[in-house]
């Protein structure tokens, strides 16, 4: 215990001898002397603070549809690991990180037996879910158990609850209207839609589709969402040659209807969307009208392949994804990830960054192993915490409530293909800005 911990209870043993000796000498004039007693006072059990090596789950994507975000978050994490521990040592506490790395494969299944496991080996606070489906998999057994799990990258707006779950990322109601505005800027009027049926993708679609029929219908212009046409795919799908030959079918019979330059699709996608590219090159049409996507394939490397890299950058595939802002850390984030990976970091691995050092403010806070206290006292932490990826302020449901919106693009340097954020959607003022090359 230390010396401030033992100051009140020092005090109240002093007040209490102080007081039984009062009142021996009060009564001392008018009873007879009682025999010796001895009274032992037992000290109560200190709390035992944080000690020794502190573990951190983290269950992240480094195989699987997600595995570029995966393979960014790892190394973020292990930058965090060595800066966390040394400004510890410096401040001479007894205890030191650890981020306990798991592979999910982006399976919700495999990510929820993981997140048991090591629960079952003492682990209560996770850094997890990059998905939403993973997320919304474990979201039951976290509750259910008082862990504390946080994500950087879950976005689905049926998952903004008051629960065990953070999310360090804005979630796709304002997504969904930053691809609708953003699509409705490049000129796509009539937008044909393809998603991956899973919670995220469903509640993207709807939110990003609902809002362009409102940016429609306010316009009083010819347009809308071809419904009739709409493709939703099997996550599990691994090829997608009948899936591009209905959407080759129906962009033909928009854009006989409308002009080409009126139409677009809009792909939610993970990093299947290599796949749907390596199928859609086969049809000319494909090549001729704008696609637009989201986070799920911002960034992702299998676009860089040079098989289907031509096409995505000939439709202006363009894609979504929270930016992380400008902060005096943010520099350090992209240095790491080019010098390790040869990539540009996406905006989650800035927020893998800045949710391993919340984690380690609030546990140094409390000083104990405690989830619902760290969860309780990391809204204060972010107060006074300026990360990598900004300031961070959290809603009522525990999600990241201010931000805006990089647009992610395939380009050709040289004879490398590359990622590039090509501008920035801001969602005050609904415009974007485009950045020269």
């Amino acid at each position: 215990m230390s010396a401030p911990a033992r100051l009140p209870y020092i005090l109240a043993v002093i007040l209490l001898v102080l007081g039984v000796v009062a009142g021996f000498a009060a009564g001392w004039a008018v009873a007879p002397r009682p025999e010796a007693v001895t009274v032992t006072v037992t000290a109560p059990v200190a709390p035992v603070g944080l000690t020794g090596e502190v573990r951190i789950g983290a269950l992240i994507t480094l195989t699987g549809v997600l595995s570029t975000f995966g393979a960014q978050y790892k190394v973020v994490l292990e930058l965090a690991e060595s800066e966390i521990n040394g400004y510890l040592a410096s401040l001479g506490r007894p205890w030191r990180i650890k981020f306990v790395i798991e592979d999910t494969a982006t399976d919700p299944k495999v990510h929820l037996d993981k997140l048991m496991a090591l629960h079952g080996a003492g682990i209560k606070i996770f850094i997890g879910g990059t998905s939403s489906a993973e997320l919304s998999e474990a979201l039951g057994y976290c509750n259910a158990n008082r862990i504390l799990i946080i994500s950087p990258s879950s976005t689905s707006p049926a998952l903004a609850l008051k629960d065990m779950a953070l999310r360090f990322t804005l979630n796709d109601v304002y997504q969904g209207k930053a691809i609708a505005r953003i699509m409705w800027l490049r000129g796509m009027r009539w937008v044909i839609p393809m998603w991956r049926g899973d919670t995220w993708g469903d509640g993207l679609a709807m939110y990003t589709l609902d809002h362009f029929r409102e940016i429609c219908k306010a316009s009083g212009e010819s347009c809308g969402v071809l419904g009739d046409d709409a493709i939703r795919y099997d996550p599990a799908a691994k090829e997608f040659s009948v899936e591009a030959a209905r959407l080759a079918d129906a962009v033909s019979r928009a854009a006989a209807a409308y002009g080409k330059d009126k139409v677009g699709i809009l792909l939610i996608s993970f990093e299947e969307a290599a796949a749907v590219f390596a199928a859609a090159k086969a049809y000319p049409i494909l090549w001729e009208v704008k696609w637009q996507g989201s986070d799920g394939t911002a960034g992702i490397t299998p676009l860089l392949d040079p098989a289907v890299a031509e096409m995505v950058i000939a439709v202006e595939f363009y894609n979504t994804m929270t930016s992380p802002g400008i902060s005096p850390h943010g520099a350090k984030i992209r240095e790491l990830i080019l010098s390790k990976l040869g990539m540009e970091p996406m905006g989650y691995a800035y927020f893998v960054y800045d949710i391993a050092w919340t984690l380690a403010l609030a546990l140094d806070a409390v000083n104990a192993y405690d989830p619902e206290a760290v969860l309780r006292v990391i809204p204060l932490v972010l107060e006074r915490y300026i990360g990598a990826s900004g300031y961070i302020e959290l809603d009522e449901n525990g999600d990241r409530s201010v931000g805006d919106y990089d647009i992610w693009a395939v380009v050709k340097i040289d004879d490398k293909y590359e990622w590039r954020v090509a501008g920035i959607y801001s969602v005050l003022t609904g415009t974007i800005t485009w950045y020269s090359s």
